[in-house]
């Protein structure tokens, strides 16, 4: 090429502006990913209500270690097959040290399990020092997100600073508590949640059409105008890609022939995730956040807890599909940390406390727990969970010792949450770059806020993927039994320092005044 391109090249046109995906011909000369300027990426996608006693039947005992072929899936985790040899489960880490009662028992446990995940403060402390009505409360730690984004410096620096989504479109009760507590992990400030959006009509925009045109305009064009262009696109049922063509063939002609199949790749790829939103889109009604926005903002609340939408429930437009919902938000995660848009994605798969009924789970899935499939069953998330199931505090052979199994309806829940979490991850794992891949170059953490049926909050189920090489893969580390167990605030304290290399000196709360220190078990 005459001439390199910019590493921020954009396809520009009719109001939008359509960053490329990573290339070789942009990046900077001699940029590896792992080495300074290469994108460093964190995705935390949570699952509420913890998991089924099936998450820890492959677990090692306490304080050991299995690698490789003696590293096995349980059954639940088994749709991350493809990509087990990047990934790391950790068992027992507990998430309690800010708890005044320094036991691990918290009560309302939804609300404050799920505010404390990211931040590991207890919002409600953070009340009553301030003297306000919890109910009406709402204060926090900064989340691990959002530190990220504050600190990682200006060469990781991206247009939307950090993406928040989410599938919560029926949210349960709220423990008396704000929302802030049940649908948000990312705290900007202590009084500034960042609410997911569930909404993929407006995450779609905030990406490549109005959102996009408002962080970085098209020359000539005011974000109104660009506004006014889009909508003009969707009365005419033209693609954002008809707006950009005559760039991206510019573009083509002077771009090696690697560089051309990405693109190439690309453009359809994001065609077909606008047929897909279009149609998820479509059957989600506005009183659930969604009137399209012209740039990333604040979510309206939802209609109110317990209420929303279940598998199947009808509107004007048609049939709610919770699967076609999944799936389309993880092809704009993948679009959004693919073109650069975004390096850090705190993803929601479902909101604290869901009153959600899974119908949509299919029959291979519930076969995989054992479940039979009754398309009458609702499988409803919260009352599964307080159905039969229990995990001891006492132990038993180096492991905690299993009251009563978990009813199926939970595992089979669990198990199609794993299902969407290992799709994001395939999903990333099959973007090639520099020496690796794009799982291979992010830190992506699955897990929930507490155990299991019990609401505590240790021995959380955590898997970890990628990385680049800074942490263990194809292995399952275990801490000790609770008392003698490690905390989360560690896990967060580990990645900043370890993978971001951000010299924090603490993360979180810990009321026995014991200090962070690094998960040296998982690490490399």
């Amino acid at each position: 090429m005459k001439r390199r391109l910019s590493r921020r090249a954009l396809l520009r046109g009719a109001g939008v502006c359509l960053a490329l995906p990573w290339l070789e011909s942009v990046s900077p000369r001699g940029a590896r990913a792992g080495e300074p300027g290469a994108p460093k990426r964190f995705l935390l996608c949570t699952f509420p209500n913890g998991a089924p006693h099936h998450w820890w039947e492959t677990a090692p005992a306490f304080g050991k270690t299995l690698r490789g072929a003696d590293f096995k899936l349980p059954r639940v985790l088994e749709h991350f097959a493809p990509v087990k040899s990047k990934m790391l489960m950790i068992s027992r880490l507990g998430n309690y040290t800010w708890s005044n009662e320094q036991i691990p028992y918290i009560e309302p446990s939804h609300s404050r399990c799920t505010a404390a995940l990211s931040t590991c403060v207890d919002a409600d402390q953070l009340g009553r020092a301030a003297g306000q009505d919890l109910g009406a409360w709402v204060g926090n730690g900064v989340s691990v997100d959002q530190l990220i984004v504050q600190k990682a410096g200006p060469e990781q620096a991206t247009r939307i600073p950090s993406l928040q989504t989410g599938l919560g479109v029926k949210p349960g009760f709220f423990d008396e508590r704000s929302y802030a507590y049940n649908q948000a992990i990312s705290w900007k400030g202590p009084r500034e949640p960042l609410k997911r959006s569930v909404n993929p009509k407006a995450v779609f925009d905030a990406l490549v059409s109005a959102g996009a045109a408002s962080a970085a305009p098209v020359p000539g064009l005011t974000v109104e105008q660009a506004r006014i262009e889009a909508e003009r696109r969707a009365a005419a049922e033209k693609s954002v890609i008809d707006a950009v063509l005559a760039d991206a063939n510019a573009l083509m002609r002077r771009a090696g022939s690697d560089d051309r199949k990405i693109v190439q790749q690309y453009l359809d790829s994001l065609r077909e995730i606008e047929k897909n939103v279009a149609r998820v889109n479509a059957a989600i009604p506005a009183n659930l956040g969604c009137a399209p926005i012209g740039e990333p903002g604040m979510v309206p609340e939802p209609p109110g807890p317990g209420e929303g939408l279940n598998e199947n429930d009808s509107t004007e437009a048609g049939e709610y599909r919770h699967d076609d919902h999944a799936n389309v938000m993880i092809d704009l995660i993948v679009m959004a940390i693919q073109c650069d848009v975004t390096r850090v994605v705190t993803h929601m798969l479902d909101d604290a406390r869901s009153e959600f009924e899974y119908r949509c789970i299919p029959e291979d899935v519930r076969a995989m727990v054992g479940l039979e499939h009754n398309p009458a069953s609702s499988l409803h998330f919260h009352a599964s969970q307080h159905a039969p199931g229990a995990l001891d505090r006492v132990t038993e052979d180096g492991r905690y010792r299993i009251v009563e199994e978990s009813n199926l309806d939970f595992a089979a829940i669990n198990c199609w949450l794993g299902q969407k979490a290992a799709q994001l991850a395939q999903r990333l794992d099959a973007i090639p770059e520099g020496d690796g891949t794009v799982l291979d170059h992010s830190v992506m953490v699955y897990m929930s806020e507490m155990r299991t049926h019990d609401h505590d909050a240790y021995d959380l189920p955590i898997v970890l993927l990628g990385g680049d090489g800074v942490f263990l893969n194809d292995a399952h580390v275990a801490y000790n039994a609770v008392g003698n167990d490690r905390q989360l605030r560690d896990l967060w304290f580990t990645i900043l320092n370890q993978y971001y290399e951000l010299g924090v000196g603490s993360f979180g709360d810990d009321l026995r005044g014991v200090p962070n220190a690094l998960l040296e078990e998982i690490l490399r």
